[in-house]
């Protein structure tokens, strides 16, 4: 099954036919053997659309959701905004929205909430998501996602049009030469693309973009062509967002059952420098209250990890982890950058010798790679579960004209024993995620006896 990954779910959701529908029709979509999709109304009108979409039954790593579809035409050349609040229960895997507009040849943009995934039990937790239709569109399609287990509930879920941006006068062509310049001499698979014969292409699709909408169209195809999975193009609302706001995928958790301490640790979405510091010291600082409990070692549980910045996720296990460099970034051309780790800004405890098990799965993406990587090659560690999402590739942002952000794959992980990584990263143990938890406990009981 595909996991909750944008550009899975982009190539999933592509089978949906493309027909306009001049009515708010709803249907499900996914596996409808396991989901049921509940509810409806007008997601153009003021009051919004309200479905609920329910797991039934072993979902495994499955996913369902909604569907409407609307004509492309008055949305052609402009952003249009899918948001809605969120009520989850008990969901394992994500909870979101998702967005495209669909062309003759397929999809022409796309977005969704992966990198802000509503997990286990929240309330009104608002989401939005954004893209720009192209002058090519056709069809808008959009609706709630749930990927695993639980039931994601839906209220006001509306699709309009979104204000005009920073980047309304700036010349598309502008955008494009930028993001190619950025891609061709920064992107781990820039080799990828035969970047002169494309060119002619590039400046005449630049030349009859009649906008920023078709100047993304174009950015996005070429970010399909590097075929590395990971990069992703940020309209200027999400880079703002991005860069001035910070948050959990959920509260990080910790607790000590028979001597051993379990992490579970969230993704971390945004750069906020406060919010970024304020996660690090609560991760650091609950290790630190429990450690006195701790007999029989810890437990880093990153089977619900998403990614997003991993700097805050590194500070706040710093205590675990020991000396510096616990990783590096390896660009297309060899070099390396060792990966540093601000302290949490607090006093912590000494645990670099302690027995640490990792527990990873499909759900384990980006920036929960990065931590499994960083643990790689410590002492007195083992890792459990399955393999992760394949994201083990680092991200870097540039800043396009108008405002729109480049997040661009431009470097493998590497742990600090030298393995290179960029796919999937497998455990030291195979078991099912279910089992992950218990099989680590035994190990570390066994004073982590192999």
């Amino acid at each position: 099954m595909k996991k909750w990954n944008g550009i899975l779910i982009a190539a999933w959701l592509a089978t949906f036919p493309a027909a306009a529908e001049q009515t708010m029709q709803w249907r499900v979509t996914g596996d409808s053997t396991h989901y049921v999709l509940e509810g409806g109304g007008d997601a153009q009108s003021e009051a919004g659309a309200s479905l609920s979409v329910q797991s039934q039954g072993d979902v495994g790593e499955s996913y369902g959701g909604g569907v409407a579809a609307v004509d492309a035409t008055p949305f052609r050349g402009q952003r249009v905004r899918l948001s809605g609040r969120i009520d989850a229960h008990s969901v394992v895997g994500g909870a979101g929205l998702w967005l495209r507009a669909d062309g003759p040849s397929g999809v022409v943009a796309f977005a969704n909430t992966q990198r802000e995934p509503v997990l286990g039990d929240a309330s009104n937790v608002s989401r939005e998501v954004e893209i720009s239709v192209p002058s090519s569109a056709q069809t808008v399609l959009f609706g709630p996602l749930l990927t695993g287990r639980g039931r994601l509930l839906v209220r006001q879920l509306r699709l309009e049009r979104s204000p005009a941006d920073t980047d309304a006068d700036v010349p598309p062509a502008q955008i494009v030469e930028a993001a190619v310049a950025i891609m061709r001499d920064h992107a781990l698979n820039a080799n990828r693309i035969d970047w002169s014969a494309v060119q002619s292409a590039l400046v005449q699709k630049a030349e009859v973009a009649k906008g920023p909408a078709d100047a993304y169209a174009v950015i996005d195809s070429l970010i399909q062509q590097l075929g590395d999975r990971h990069s992703v193009l940020m309209l200027p609302v999400a880079a703002r967002r991005y860069a001035q706001q910070g948050q959990p995928s959920e509260a990080p958790r910790i607790f000590v059952r028979d001597g051993v301490a379990t992490i579970l640790v969230p993704g971390f979405w945004g750069t906020s420098h406060e919010a970024a510091q304020a996660f690090a010291r609560t991760l650091a600082s609950g290790i630190a209250e429990v450690s006195p409990q701790v007999t029989g070692g810890w437990v880093v549980d990153l089977r619900d990890n998403p990614g997003g910045n991993m700097w805050p996720m590194l500070s706040g296990l710093s205590t675990l982890l020991g000396k510096e460099p616990v990783g590096f970034f390896r660009d297309a051309k060899g070099r390396d950058t060792p990966w540093r780790i601000n302290p949490p800004g607090m006093p912590i405890p000494d645990l670099t010798n302690a027995q640490v098990a990792v527990l990873t799965g499909a759900r384990t993406a980006s920036s929960g790679e990065a931590i499994a990587v960083a643990f790689r090659g410590r002492p007195n560690t083992r890792s459990f579960g399955q393999p992760t999402a394949g994201l083990s590739t680092g991200n870097r942002q540039y800043e396009l004209p108008g405002g729109a952000r480049l997040g661009l794959a431009t470097a493998r992980f590497v742990d600090r024993t030298g393995q290179v990584y960029g796919e999937k990263i497998s455990p030291d143990e195979l078991v099912r995620e279910q089992d992950a938890i218990s099989r680590a406990e035994k190990w570390l009981n066994r004073d982590g006896e192999v």
